[in-house]
Order: C-alpha cells, then structure tokens, then sequence
C-alpha cells in the first residue's frame, strides 16, 4: 500500500526535492527582480544624464543663437549708413573730435584730448579703464595708443544693469541704470571699437571691477601704467575701486579718476590726494570734473588663487 501511495503521491524524499527547487525558483526569482530593479534604475540614472545633456546642449544653443545675433546687429551696424567714420590717418586730435560726437557717453572733448594727450606722453603700454558704458573716454585713449608698439587696453566693463545698482547713489541716478538697455549699449561700443580699426588694441574684461582686478591679481607682475576709474559713483565702491586697484599700478603710472566733484566720489579722491602725487585736477563747469594722480611704490599685493588667473586667461581669449 506504502508503495502505491508512493508512486501516487511521490515519497518524502521526493517531496523535499520538490521543495528544495521550488525554494530555488524563489530565490532565483527574487535575483531577477532585484537585477530587474537594478537594470531600471540604471536606466533612471542613463535617462537624467541624458536630459541634463539635453538641456545644456539647449543652453548651449541658446548662447550660440545670442551670439549669432548680435553678430547679426554688429554686421548690420557696420553696413549701416550712420557707422562711425574716423578719418583717415591725420591728426590725432582731429580724429577724435570726428568720432566723440557718435559715441554713447558723457566725456567732453576736452577730457578725450587730455586723456589722449597723456595716453602719447606716456613711456608704458598697459591701459586700462574702468567703467566704459559705450567707450566715449576709452576709445580716444586708444586711437592714441594704437601706433605704439604692444599696447593694450582693457575695458572693464560688466554692461549689467544689476552691478550697476549694487550700491546706491540717489534715486534718480540709480532708477536710470536701471532701465538703461546696456547691451544696445555695449553692442555700439563693440561696433564702434572695429569702425575704428581698434580691435587689436582693445580687450574687453566683461567683469564687475572686483572680479576683474582679483583676476589681474592673479597674474603675478601685472602692472598698468594708465588707469582711468569711471566706475560706480556710489561711495563705498569708488573708494573701493582707488583702494584696491592702486596695488595693480605701476611705479610713476598714471591713475586717473573721473567726476572728482561729486560728494560721494569725495573720500576716493582723498585716498588718492593722500597716496599718490597730484598732477593735476580739472573742473569743466557743468558738474564735470576729474584728476590724475601719480603714483608712488605700488603696495605689495595679497596672494590670490590661480583660479583667477584661469578665469583671466579665459576672458582675453
């Protein structure tokens, strides 16, 4: 009987045999869905990758179509009747009084040809200014500068509306900064730099004043011989400006600062008067005044990171 119950129904021993595969089954089903699971999460992972490229390849995209238009609106204001028209060769000063009219700004005449004029009496090669808006003062020191041998000037300029009103000056000042389209602004400036057949002597440094001398900073050495401080007039950073980039000027360079006659640009022009030698100081009348400071043995400069020096390299580039 045993036996026949043990064929129907299979013997203990079968039994456990049974039961030892099924339990392998188990487990090897729970391997699978664990590799399963495994496998989808890769593809999780795989498909954020793929996405978070995506959307910098848009990015991307989107730098390349700003790029290709104001491409489009320099090519345009180049071809455009009303582009600004130096005259050839000539005297100096009359080229800059043929260009100061067509140039986004508020320097006189009178300032561009003193600028120019300090610009040609100078022994050094390396300009610089700071606050540059549409190029009204830098673009006379360059047509001045452009004969001589490996000049360079840098305009810093970040064109940006939020920098411009980091720190107040007064309300009406800082409401129009505000509003103030300054990449029409810079756009003019970059047109009217290669009307003038200026683009191998100007650099654009497209950084707040802070970063831009951090990164010149960086380079160990670097030194300018003129510096023109057209910045933001709000007292805290036109003091910081004198302070901070006095260390980056070299011995006997020329360090002009622009609207001495304002309240809030007072305690620069004092650091200034304090630190350097004064060469001279100009009113024009019409609230336009400015100086130009000599300055003595430049301050030893602080130790910055090379990181700065990178970014540099990156924006002369």
């Amino acid at each position: 009987m045993n036996g026949l119950m043990d064929r129907v129904f299979g013997s203990e021993a079968d039994h456990a045999v049974v039961k030892d595969y099924t339990s392998l089954l188990e487990q090897q089903a729970v391997m699978y869905q664990a590799m399963l699971a495994e496998q989808d999460a890769k593809i999780c992972e795989t498909q954020a990758v793929v996405r978070a490229r995506e959307a910098v390849v848009r990015e991307r995209e989107t730098v390349v179509r700003e790029r290709e238009a104001e491409i489009n609106a320099l090519r345009a204001g180049r071809d455009a009747p009303g582009r600004i028209t130096p005259p050839p060769g000539g005297d100096l000063a009359d080229c800059i009084r043929a260009v100061l009219p067509q140039l986004e700004g508020w320097c006189s005449l009178q300032k561009a040809l003193w600028l120019a004029e300090l610009v040609t009496k100078m022994s050094g090669t390396r300009i610089g200014e700071i606050g540059v808006y549409g190029g009204k003062s830098l673009i006379p020191m360059a047509l001045a500068a452009r004969n001589r041998p490996g000049a360079m000037v840098y305009a810093i300029e970040p064109w940006s509306n939020s920098v411009a009103v980091e720190q107040a000056t007064s309300g009406d000042n800082d409401q129009w900064w505000r509003e103030v389209d300054l990449n029409k602004v810079k756009l003019g400036f970059i047109s009217a730099v290669m009307d003038c057949g200026l683009a191998g002597v100007v650099k654009l440094i497209e950084l707040p004043s802070d970063e831009a001398r951090c990164a010149f900073q960086a380079m160990r050495g670097y030194r300018f011989d003129l510096l023109h401080i057209d910045g933001s007039h709000a007292e805290g950073q036109a003091l910081a400006d004198v302070k901070d980039w006095l260390p980056l000027m070299a011995p006997d360079g020329i360090l002009v600062l622009d609207d001495i006659g304002w309240e809030t640009v007072t305690k620069a022009r004092d650091y200034l008067c304090a630190a350097c030698d004064v060469i001279g100081e100009v009113s024009e009348g019409s609230g336009v005044s400015y100086g130009a400071y000599r300055t003595r043995q430049a301050p030893a400069l602080a130790e910055k990171p090379e990181a700065w020096a990178t970014l540099l390299s990156e924006v002369l580039a």
